[in-house]
């Protein structure tokens, strides 16, 4: 791990290097975009639009996952960097029994009041049985779903980012042909897509159960002891993380009810497609924050101060490069990928005027992204958390309740552009001020 963290490298050896995380996000991205493109071809609008109904439940899955794979690996990789080695075995080790712990306790209370949970959520009675067969399969697979993003992670912070890569794209294949069978051939209609998602989630979990108790790996499970301070640090330093994701089914639910009072359940067939777009694109962004991460916290750890400005450079120059590609693709490229979700001409007149004006939020996103991923790599958790939470929640809000009353439903769309834009005047002053982090002495 060392020998890796610690080398010279100049771009194209950077690019390389987060080059399988970028893939592993979007990867990652796909898993609810395969399910909406089956059910929206081989089931109805209904189907699709239910699976958004349920990416809040989704979301807080993945919040507490991330929160304790970023928030603890930021401080094992630190406490790698400062050659404390047993430490950060012991730490690995305590935080994974905690979150199959709680992966557990999310199951059996999202089982039990799975009912009320969708009606707060918003569904309606021609979208509640498709959801609740969804969503009860999503609950149920909550463990190996937050394993197998916690060892993506920590594959990383490892230092074997392919073997992450594997995962997600052994996982993502399995997702793919499960979701053929299932829904097309055999006729399950939306519970074979969630099937297929469960058992593509457990087959790319087992190969990171198998790596971690292989010989390949640096990180060890070792013995521990309960340490429940080392524990609040984590989820205080991974909250922004947890926020992101959290927000994002709130602000999820929020334009479910936004377009819905403008086009009905179309309209949130439409924002489906919109939000699936979102994800796939932007994390690139959150490829390039991930896979820089282990060494910004291994240098940090290290106090190499120059290595972490010669990272910080380099990642800033891929998200500018990424930004405007990606702006270019789905503005200009829009109708053709709406077209890949439906044929339904509504739906997809909603979607192309939606993604018209939501597509210039991407030449700005990545940053704030970047940045909260940043402050979470050096152990600044809060600063982390106050970008994630104005850029995700506050500002959202803010955004989807002020706007569509003020311009119409061209409020909505954008809303997310409008938010980064007033992130970015924070994330900008926070980094300006922290530089003397790692100013090293």
């Amino acid at each position: 791990m060392e020998q890796i963290f610690s080398r010279e490298e100049d771009y194209s050896n950077f690019i390389r290097f987060i080059l399988p995380s970028i893939v592993t996000m979007i990867f990652l991205s796909f898993y609810t975009t395969i399910d909406g493109f089956f059910v929206s071809r081989f089931v109805n609008s209904n189907a699709l639009a239910a699976i958004n109904i349920i990416l809040p439940i989704t979301g807080v899955i993945f919040g507490i996952a991330v929160m304790l794979a970023t928030g603890s690996g930021a401080l094992v990789g630190i406490k790698v960097g400062r050659k404390k080695t047993k430490e950060a075995n012991e730490l690995f080790s305590f935080i994974t029994v905690v979150l199959v712990i709680v992966a557990i306790l999310l199951t059996i209370v999202g089982i039990i009041f799975i009912e009320p949970i969708l009606r707060f959520l918003g569904t309606t009675e021609a979208l509640y049985p498709y959801a609740k067969t969804y969503g009860t399969v999503v609950i149920l697979m909550a463990l190996p779903m937050m394993l197998k993003l916690y060892f993506e992670y920590y594959a990383r912070i490892d230092g074997s980012p392919n073997v992450a890569l594997k995962m997600s794209t052994v996982g993502l294949v399995f997702n793919v042909v499960f979701d053929f069978l299932f829904i097309v051939v055999f006729k399950m209609g939306i519970l074979g897509a969630a099937l297929g998602t469960f058992l593509a989630m457990v087959t790319s979990t087992i190969i990171g159960i198998r790596y971690f108790l292989g010989k390949e790996s640096n990180l060890k499970f070792i013995k521990f002891k309960s340490n429940f301070i080392m524990l609040g640090r984590s989820c205080y330093n991974g909250s922004s993380e947890m926020l992101t994701e959290l927000s994002t089914g709130i602000t999820t639910f929020l334009f479910n009810q936004a377009i819905l009072s403008f086009y009905g359940e179309n309209g949130i067939a439409a924002m489906s497609i919109v939000i699936y777009i979102y994800y796939f694109f932007i994390a690139a962004y959150f490829g390039v924050a991930v896979g820089v991460s282990p060494v910004i916290s291994y240098s940090f750890g290290a106090k190499q101060s120059e290595r972490i400005k010669q990272y910080l450079k380099y990642s800033f120059n891929t998200i500018i490069v990424s930004s405007v590609l990606i702006f270019i693709i789905s503005f200009f490229g829009r109708d053709f990928i709406i077209g890949i979700f439906t044929t339904d001409s509504e739906v997809m007149q909603i979607a192309s005027e939606g993604m018209r004006i939501f597509s210039v939020g991407f030449l700005i996103i990545g940053f704030n992204i970047f940045m909260s991923g940043y402050f979470t790599s050096i152990g600044n958790g809060k600063i982390s958390a106050i970008i994630s939470i104005l850029r995700s929640l506050i500002f959202v809000i803010l955004g989807v309740v002020i706007l569509p009353n003020l311009i119409g439903v061209s409020g909505i769309w954008l809303t997310i552009t409008v938010a980064e834009l007033g992130t970015i005047l924070f994330s900008g002053y926070f980094y300006n001020k922290s530089k003397n982090l790692i100013e090293f002495r």
